[in-house]
């Protein structure tokens, strides 16, 4: 009986040592350690390895730019980015300039949001009445608005907006209507009366936006439908920040948004895709224990149509009318 009990057991630990050879290894780009991403990749190779047979790889550098082109060319097979780089590879524009990444499909998306803010001082909207995107901006009395230097996205995504009114960022900086600074120096210049405005983007609790709001009040300007839209060109979703995000927003502002997105390239088999989106969105309660920001994430809400910036994943797809989710 101890023989055969034992060799039971040997046999048993044979086929689980195969088993462990056979399983499909799975690349996930993230980004550098010590990043969100990377905690969030970590979490998710914990939750799908637990739910499937698969074994996953973390990528640990990169970043949104990088992880799109790296998925388009099969370099890995999912990665996290930014919606606004996946929307520009897939049209072949900006950091991508005639290199179009058409291989990205769509997991889910908005584990984060990035709102883009524009405001200006509440005294200035209430003297010149300029209390849209458009007329603050580019009207008779434009305001003086703060956005980062040169390097960072926001200075890009203003000259984005600029040239879909007809100007750009290059007139608006010869005319002394933007401040470039960094983030620890915006509170100040509106307080010294260098600027009277900003336009930023980030999560609620955006720590420039916070601080330029405590050295002057300050009125979110509202984007128009045609704003929208013209934000939608560049990879931005409208979506609408609830009232009392900041102190003093008494309203719902709706926004262009740049979404957290994972991609993966379309090649990569529908039964993994569809294991993988199982495996995370039945998981969620698991990934909030672990980091509050997943719990206020709405995945059915964010893969709706409106907020695709490349087609969904087949594999994604299926999992998601099997849920009821999409029609």
């Amino acid at each position: 009986m101890m023989r055969s009990t034992i060799g039971l057991g040997v046999a048993a630990a044979a086929m689980l040592a195969a088993t462990s050879l056979t399983a499909e290894t799975i690349k996930m780009q993230a980004e550098e350690p010590g990043s969100s991403i990377y905690l969030y990749a970590g979490l998710f190779e914990a939750v799908i390895e637990k739910a499937t047979d698969l074994d996953i790889e973390i990528i640990p550098r990169g970043g949104s730019v990088a992880n799109t082109a790296a998925t388009s060319m099969g370099k890995t097979d999912f990665g996290f980015a930014n919606g606004l780089p996946v929307a520009w590879g897939a049209a072949g524009i900006l950091d991508f300039e005639g290199k179009k990444q058409e291989n990205n499909r769509l997991v889910f998306s908005g584990m984060q949001v990035a709102y883009l803010v524009a405001a200006g001082a509440s005294e200035y909207v209430e003297k010149s009445g300029a209390d849209t995107v458009a007329a603050a901006l580019t009207g008779d009395d434009p305001v003086k608005v703060l956005v980062e230097p040169t390097g960072s996205i926001n200075p890009v995504v203003l000259d984005l907006y600029l040239k879909s009114q007809g100007t750009d960022l290059d007139a608006h900086r010869d005319a002394g209507h933007v401040v470039q600074v960094p983030s620890s120096q915006m509170g100040q210049r509106v307080q010294d009366g260098f600027a009277n405005g900003i336009f930023t983007q980030g999560p609620i609790g955006n720590p420039d936006l916070t601080e330029v709001m405590l050295a002057e009040p300050m009125t979110f300007l509202t984007w128009s439908e045609s704003d929208l839209a013209a934000m939608k060109d560049v990879g931005y979703v409208a979506a609408t920040m609830p009232a009392g995000s900041y102190d003093g927003q008494d309203a719902d502002y709706t926004a262009p948004a740049a979404l957290n997105d994972m991609i993966v390239n379309k090649d990569v088999d529908e039964e993994v895709v569809y294991q993988v989106t199982k495996a995370i969105i039945e998981n969620q309660d698991e990934l909030a224990a672990a980091n509050q920001a997943f719990a206020t994430w709405d995945p059915e809400a964010f893969i709706q149509p409106d907020y695709h910036v490349v087609p969904l994943h087949p594999g994604a797809e299926r999992y998601y009318r099997e849920r009821g989710w999409l029609k």
